[in-house]
C-alpha cells in the first residue's frame, strides 16, 4: 500500500484492476488473475464474488485441469450485456445515435438529418426522440440503461454541462445549459447520468479503447475535417480539458498571422484555416484556371470536388494533388511542431480527411517532424493514422460513460 493510501481506496483500485483484466479476456480463472496482477488468490476470489454479486461477471463453466491433475478451475467472463449506453454525436450535418454494450461495442445505430445551422430546440428534440427509440428497443432485454452521453461540436464545459460555443450552430448562442435542457426534455422517467463534451475529447478516449492509442498515456488526436480541426489531449492517462475547457482547440492556433487565410472564428491564419478544404480547394481552382491537368478535373464540369478527392488523388500519385497535400503538410508540421514542443506527447493520431492521402501524407509528417524545433534533438513521437471511422465520437462517449458507471458501481 502506498503511503497515505487508505485501505478502502486500495480495495477499489484492486477491483478496477481485476475488472479491466476481465474485460480484455474471453474467460479467466482466479489463478489467471492472481498471476497476472500479483494479488493473492484469496483477494482475487473476494473481488470475483463482488463482481458476480453486482452482475458484472458470470460463470463460464469449468476450465482444464493442470498437468498434475486435480480439480478443474472455475472460469468466469465479463457480462458486457449487463447494461447499455445511449451515445449520441451531433455533427454539422446530422445526429448519430447508437447504443453500446459495456465493452463500448455498438449494437444499434441510426442517423437523423438536421437543418443547416439548426435551432437548439430542433437538436434537443431530435436527440430525445432517438434516445427514446433506443430505450424502447431495449425494453424486452434485461439490460439496464447506465448512462446517456452527447458529443457536441465546438467548445463544451463538461463539468457544468454547458455548450460554450458551437460555430456550426450559431443560433444556439453562448453558454447554453445543454445538460439541463436535455434532462428536462427527457423527463423524470429517465434518471441516469447524462454527460456532454467536445466530440474530439471523446474521440481521444475512443482511440485508447478501440484504436491505435492503446497503452499510450500521453497522446493527442487531431481530427481534420472539411469544416475545421479539433483535438483531444490525454496527459498522464487522463483526458485534459484545461482551465476553461479550451484545451484541444488547436485549430485556432495562429500559424500565419501576416497573410493567412480567414478562419470561421473571425481571425486569420489559424491552423484549421491554413489546411481547410476552402483554402486547399481554392488553390486547386486556381490551378485549373491556369490549365494544370489533374484527376480532380476529370469528369463533368458540374462534378463537385472535395478535400477527400484531393487526398485520394495524392495517394494515387496525381502531381497537383500531391502539391496541394504538401502545402497542407507544411502547415500541419508548424502546428504539430508547436504541440510537440509544448506537450511532448508520445503519440499523435491523425483522424479525418487527410487519412485518405495515405502513406504519402504520413511520410511527409514523419520526416518533417525531425527537422522542426530543436532539430538536433530526436523527437520520440509516433505519428499514426486512426483506423476508426465516423463512429469514433459515439464509441469514445460510451467508453467514458462506462468508466463512470464502473466507478460508481464499484466504489467500495
Amino acid at each position: 500500500m502506498k503511503k497515505g493510501e487508505k485501505p478502502k481506496n486500495l480495495k477499489a483500485h484492486n477491483t478496477h484492476t481485476v475488472l479491466d483484466l476481465l474485460r480484455k479476456a474471453d474467460t479467466v480463472t482466479v489463478a489467471d488473475v492472481s498471476d497476472a496482477i500479483r494479488l493473492s488468490k484469496t483477494t482475487v476470489k473476494k473481488i470475483f464474488d463482488l463482481l458476480v454479486t453486482e452482475g458484472l461477471m458470470l460463470s463460464a463453466g469449468k476450465g482444464e485441469s493442470t498437468d498434475e491433475g486435480g480439480k478443474k478451475p472455475e472460469q468466469y467472463r465479463f457480462n458486457k450485456n449487463f447494461g447499455y449506453v445511449a451515445s449520441v454525436h451531433v455533427t454539422p450535418d446530422d445526429i448519430i445515435s447508437v447504443t453500446t454494450d459495456l465493452d463500448a461495442d455498438i449494437d444499434f445505430k441510426t442517423k437523423a438529418a438536421v437543418s443547416p445551422g439548426a435551432e437548439l430546440d430542433e437538436i434537443v428534440g431530435t436527440i430525445v426522440r432517438l434516445i427514446r427509440e433506443s430505450i424502447k428497443r431495449k425494453a424486452e432485454t434485461r439490460e439496464q440503461l447506465v448512462g446517456i452521453v452527447v458529443a457536441l461540436p465546438g467548445l463544451a464545459d463538461s463539468t457544468n454541462g454547458i455548450s460554450i460555443y458551437s460555430p456550426h450552430y450559431p443560433r444556439w448562442g453562448r453558454d447554453v445549459p445543454f445538460v439541463s435542457l436535455l434532462r428536462a426534455a427527457l423527463g423524470d422517467d429517465i434518471e441516469v447520468p447524462l454527460f456532454i463534451d467536445d466530440v474530439n475529447r471523446y474521440q481521444a478516449i475512443a482511440e485508447r479503447e478501440k484504436g491505435v492509442a492503446g497503452g499510450a498515456r500521453n497522446y493527442i488526436v487531431i481530427d481534420a475535417l472539411d469544416e475545421g480541426i479539433g483535438s483531444g489531449v490525454v496527459l498522464k492517462g487522463a483526458l485534459f480539458q484545461g482551465n476553461q475547457s479550451l484545451c484541444g482547440e488547436i485549430g485556432h492556433m495562429t500559424l500565419n498571422p501576416v497573410d493567412g487565410a480567414p478562419c470561421i472564428c473571425g481571425h486569420t491564419g489559424c491552423f484549421e484555416a491554413m489546411v481547410s478544404a476552402k483554402r486547399i480547394l481554392g488553390l486547386a481552382s486556381a490551378a485549373h484556371d491556369s490549365g494544370r491537368p489533374s484527376v480532380l478535373f476529370d469528369g463533368p464540369p458540374s462534378r463537385r470536388i472535395g478535400l477527400a478527392d484531393v487526398c485520394v488523388g495524392a495517394a494515387r500519385g496525381d502531381a497537383l494533388c500531391r502539391e496541394l497535400v504538401e502545402d497542407a503538410a507544411r502547415w500541419f508540421l508548424v502546428g504539430i511542431g508547436n504541440i510537440v514542443m509544448a506537450l511532448d506527447p508520445e503519440l499523435i493520431v491523425i483522424q479525418g480527411q487527410y487519412v485518405k492521402a495515405g502513406d504519402y501524407f504520413l511520410s511527409l509528417l514523419r520526416d518533417g517532424i525531425k527537422r522542426i524545433g530543436l532539430p538536433l534533438v530526436e523527437k520520440k513521437v509516433r505519428i499514426e493514422y486512426s483506423v476508426m471511422g465516423e463512429d469514433r465520437g459515439v464509441i469514445g462517449g460510451a467508453a467514458f460513460t462506462i468508466a463512470d458507471f464502473f466507478e460508481r458501481r464499484l466504489h467500495v
